[in-house]
């Protein structure tokens, strides 16, 4: 029997660094390069600077634990001389060794930041288990983008075995602490003084879920039609507040012979979004909690309600304590709104209205996708008469999976229904990474022991209440527009 050998991280961040090493290197061999193949250009260099650093410190984190594991087949190998290599590496490997030390760690220390992250990568490949490939790249990412070392903190502080058999214990305990065991009691207390450190002025109950668990750091793309994550930006952070800069772009001009050179300043933005909590009630019998392995299901349960509430909130949330949705934003700027040719009808033209329409900095030069409710979906392929030769992508499959040249998906959340008289938002176009979505890391638990029916007495039941924040935005209006049928 033969088994497929797993590629490196490194090899995989190669093979991108070597594909903007060729766009970019193609771009620079135009001799009259236009606005957008400028633009282009100058994106790829800030993403060479990054994905280079990336795959520099991913080789150096392979090679120390390659190390690691070859000292471990070598006997008095594990001895090396004070100062060298980070302190987990002198002994046995195990990342969550000494986690009082990860716990009180000085983050305004280099030295101490890059200890706590390749701790952490090692966490993450020691989970190979338990998580997907695609969510171990996206922890491995969140960890380098930290660079005050707060994301690798938490990932160790709520990724050992004992705190894991901590947390199923506490699920299963009606939530107390006292009942666990020596090792596991330590690791929970180390945890929770953690919680509270990042908890600032929040409710301060409960304890986290094991970050192998947390839907706010392992994302989820199931259970409910909601797209918004697979196209938009994700920032995940460890503060309260996120805070940015964006700009719609510079504006070059032509000059003749000694002219003075117009002011081509951006107007820079600062947007900032603040994560708002949300809740989930998970409820069941004595019984039910006792017997039903509970623990081991209230991962997937949490990471489908978390599911489900966002897939509505990042489509026409208010931003009123929730996260405001791409159409409400879109709807409320001038100038992305595109209004249907006819009243109250959906045509085959307001298609081609909305793609026109949008810019060609982001048409041509961006990654634009349709969103679109599953009933506008379908009308919008019955427009296709020929087979999908020029409108549709596969038309005749259960989910076509282009409209236009662009990726199209299903967001439930968005207008269905045609009503006479009012504003119908039936169909969005734009390039989804500027709206950003902000995850607080963090999801926490508290035990209700008692729930109580309506007269006030005991139903012989209890519940967990898990929170968490996640806030969300449009950075730039004008990568978007929104077909209005009214």
């Amino acid at each position: 029997m033969t088994t497929t050998k797993r590629k490196k991280k490194s090899d995989k961040l190669k093979e991108s660094l070597d594909a903007i090493r060729s766009e970019l290197l193609e771009l620079e061999e135009i001799e009259e390069p236009t606005e957008e193949q400028a633009t282009r250009a100058g994106e790829l260099l800030g993403e060479f600077d990054t994905a280079q650093e990336a795959y520099n410190e991913q080789v150096e984190h392979e090679r120390r634990v390659d190390a690691v594991r070859a000292a471990a087949t070598v006997p008095g190998s594990q001895e090396r001389p004070p100062g060298e290599g980070p302190e987990f590496m002198r002994s046995r490997g195990n990342p969550y060794e000494e986690l009082d030390r990860v716990r009180g760690a000085n983050l305004m220390e280099r030295t101490t930041v890059r200890d706590l992250r390749s701790r952490a990568l090692y966490a993450v490949e020691l989970a190979a288990e338990t998580l997907t490939e695609d969510q171990q790249e996206r922890v491995e990412r969140l960890v380098r983008a930290d660079r005050r070392g707060r994301m690798a903190q938490h990932l160790l502080l709520t990724g050992s075995d004992d705190y894991a058999r901590a947390f199923e214990s506490l699920l299963t305990n009606a939530g107390n602490p006292a009942l666990l065991e020596d090792e596991e009691a330590v690791a929970y207390k180390l945890a929770e003084a953690h919680r509270r450190a990042m908890s600032l002025t929040d409710a301060a109950g409960g304890f986290l879920v094991p970050f192998t668990l947390d839907p706010t750091i392992i994302l989820t793309n199931a259970g409910s039609a909601n797209p918004f994550r697979q196209v938009s930006t994700i920032k995940t952070i460890t503060t309260d507040t996120w805070n940015g800069v964006s700009s719609a772009g510079v504006t070059a001009s032509w000059l003749g012979e000694s002219e003075e050179v117009g002011d081509n300043s951006p107007n820079f933005a600062q947007p900032s979004i603040k994560p708002e909590k949300a809740a989930a009630w998970v409820q069941g019998s004595f019984e039910v909690l006792a017997d039903s392995g509970f623990g081991a299901e209230v991962g997937p349960l949490l990471a489908d309600a978390k599911d489900q509430l966002e897939a509505t909130a990042f489509a026409v949330g208010n931003g009123t304590k929730k996260p405001k949705g791409v159409v409400t934003a879109v709807a409320a700027a001038a100038g992305s709104v595109v209004t249907s040719a006819d009243t109250d009808t959906y045509a085959v033209g307001d298609v081609y209205a909305v793609e026109q329409a949008l810019p060609p900095r982001h048409r041509l030069t961006g990654s634009p996708s349709w969103m679109a409710n599953k009933t506008i979906i379908n009308k919008t392929r019955q427009f296709d008469t020929s087979g999908g030769s020029s409108f549709w992508a596969n038309l005749g499959m259960g989910q076509p999976e282009q409209l236009l040249g662009a990726p199209i998906y299903e967001a439930s959340a968005m207008d269905g229904a045609i009503d006479t008289g009012a504003e119908n938002y039936a169909l969005l176009l734009g390039d989804f990474r500027n709206y950003y979505i902000v995850d607080r890391v963090g999801m926490t638990m508290v035990y209700e022991p008692l729930v109580k029916g309506a007269s006030g007495k005991p139903t012989g039941e209890a519940g967990w209440f898990a929170y968490w924040r996640v806030g969300a935005d449009v950075v730039n209006a004008d990568a978007f527009r929104l077909l209005n049928i009214t």
